[in-house]
C-alpha cells in the first residue's frame, strides 16, 4: 500500500536550532572571521582579494547549481525529486546575498585583474582583447548576470511557495514550460560569467570549454552540499520518514556522474591545450603546474576522480548513508581545492600556501551563506506539499 501523501503535512517547518540559534551563530562567526581577515590582511589586500575571490566562486557554484538542479528537474517532468527540490530551491535563492558578496569583487579589481591596470594598454595581447575587458563592460556583464539569475530563482521559488497555498497544479505546468528557456539563459550566462570572474584573472590564456567545466563543478558542488543539508535536516529529525535511501542512492548516481563528466572536461582541456602546445594556451598549465601547485593537481586527479570513481561506484556504497555523508563532504572538499588550484597560482606562484586571509574569507563568507540559507528555510515549508508529483517521490523506490 502506497503512504498516504498527508504524511507529507506534518513536520514541515523548520523549528528549533537549526531555525533560530545556528543563523544566529552563523551570521555572528561570519561578520568577525570577515572583518577579522580584512583587518590581519590590511597590508596585503592584494593576496586576501584572491581569497575573498575563490571563497565568493566556491559559494557560488554551490547556489548556482542548485539554480539548474530545480529547471532541469521541472524540465524533465522528475517525480523522484519532488521532496528534495524545497531544498535546493531555498540554496538557489542564496544568490542575492551572493549578488551582495559580489560588490567587494568589484572594488578590489585592479588587485585582481591585470588587464584593469594601466599598463595593460601596452601588452598587445590585451589591446586586441580591451573591447570586452575593459571595466565598465566588465560590470554591465556582471549586473546582467545576476539580473537573469535573480530573476530565474524567484520565479519558480515564488511559484513552487505559491503552489504549497493555492494547491494549483497549473502551476507545475507553467514552471515547466519556463525551464526550456531558463535553462538556455543559465548555460549561457554561467559560462560568460566564469569566464569573466575566473579565465580572466590569466587574461593571456583562453579555453573555449572553461564555461562547461565550471559547470561541472558547480554540479558537483551542489549535489554534494544538497545531499549534506538533507542529511542534517534529517540528523535533528526533520523529513526523517520522507526523504529516505532510495533518494540518496539517486543523489549519488547524480553527483557520481557529474563528477565522471568533470573528469572527462578537465582531462579533454589538459589534454588538448599539451597536444597543441601553442603559447598563449600552455601558459596557463605551466603556472599551474610549478613548485607544489604539481603536487596539488595530483592529488586533485586522485581525490577529485579516482577515490569517488573507485569507492562511490557500487550501489551499496551510495545507499549507506554513513558513507554517503563522508563522502559528499569530502566532494566539498575537493571542490574547494579545485577552485583554490585554479585562482591562487596568480598571487601564490611558488606554490599551495593556505593562510589566514583564505580560511577567514572562507568562514567569513560561509557564515552569512549559511545564515542566509537557514533564515529563508524557516520561512517555508520544507517541502512542495501540493506538488502534483508528491505522491510519486514519497513512493519512490530505485528498481
Amino acid at each position: 500500500m502506497s503512504k498516504d501523501t498527508s504524511v507529507a503535512r506534518h513536520n514541515i517547518k523548520l523549528t528549533g536550532f537549526l531555525a533560530i540559534t545556528l543563523p544566529k551563530i552563523s551570521l555572528a562567526v561570519g561578520i568577525v572571521f570577515l572583518v577579522l581577515g580584512l583587518f590581519v590582511s590590511r597590508n596585503n589586500l592584494h593576496h586576501f582579494s584572491y581569497s575573498y575571490l575563490t571563497s565568493f566562486i566556491f559559494y557560488l557554484v554551490c547556489s548556482l547549481g542548485a539554480l539548474f538542479f530545480v529547471i532541469i528537474q521541472h524540465l524533465t517532468r522528475a517525480g523522484w525529486s519532488v521532496l528534495l527540490r524545497r531544498v535546493a530551491e531555498v540554496l538557489m535563492s542564496n544568490l542575492w546575498v551572493l549578488a551582495i558578496m559580489f560588490i567587494p569583487v568589484l572594488f578590489a579589481l585592479p588587485h585582481l585583474y591585470h588587464w584593469t591596470l594601466a599598463e595593460a594598454a601596452q601588452d598587445h595581447i590585451l589591446k586586441g582583447k580591451s573591447g570586452y575587458l575593459n571595466i565598465p563592460f566588465f560590470v554591465i556583464r556582471s549586473v546582467i548576470f545576476f539580473a537573469a539569475w535573480l530573476l530565474i530563482s524567484r520565479l519558480f521559488f515564488k511559484k513552487s511557495v505559491d503552489q504549497d497555498l493555492s494547491g494549483d497544479h497549473s502551476i507545475t505546468l507553467s514552471l515547466q514550460k519556463a525551464a526550456t528557456w531558463a535553462v538556455a539563459v543559465f548555460a549561457i550566462t554561467q559560462t560568460f560569467a566564469y569566464v569573466d570572474w575566473v579565465m580572466s584573472l590569466t587574461p593571456h590564456w583562453y579555453s573555449t570549454v572553461f564555461g562547461v567545466y565550471f559547470f561541472a563543478v558547480s554540479a558537483v558542488a551542489s549535489l554534494s552540499m544538497l545531499s549534506l543539508i538533507l542529511m542534517i535536516l534529517r540528523r535533528f529529525g526533520f523529513l526523517k520518514d520522507l526523504v529516505n535511501v532510495e533518494h540518496f542512492h539517486d543523489l549519488g548516481k547524480f553527483l557520481y556522474g557529474f563528477n565522471i563528466f568533470w573528469t572527462y572536461i578537465a582531462f579533454s582541456q589538459y589534454f588538448l591545450i599539451w597536444y597543441s602546445n601553442i603559447p598563449e594556451e600552455t601558459a596557463f598549465f605551466h603556472q599551474h603546474f610549478a613548485g607544489s601547485w604539481n603536487t596539488t593537481a595530483i592529488l586533485l586527479t586522485i581525490g577529485h576522480f579516482v577515490i569517488p570513481f573507485i569507492t562511490f561506484m557500487s550501489r551499496h556504497a551510495r545507499r549507506n548513508l554513513k558513507f554517503h555523508c563522508g563522502m559528499v563532504i569530502w566532494m566539498l572538499v575537493m571542490t574547494y581545492l579545485d577552485i583554490f588550484w585554479v585562482i591562487m597560482p596568480n598571487v601564490l606562484p611558488s606554490g599551495f600556501h593556505l593562510g589566514f586571509s583564505d580560511i577567514a574569507s572562507f568562514l567569513g563568507l560561509g557564515g552569512i551563506f549559511v545564515w542566509a540559507f537557514f533564515t529563508k528555510l524557516k520561512s517555508v515549508n520544507l517541502i512542495p506539499v501540493q506538488d502534483p508529483r508528491l505522491h510519486e517521490s514519497i513512493n519512490f523506490h530505485n528498481t
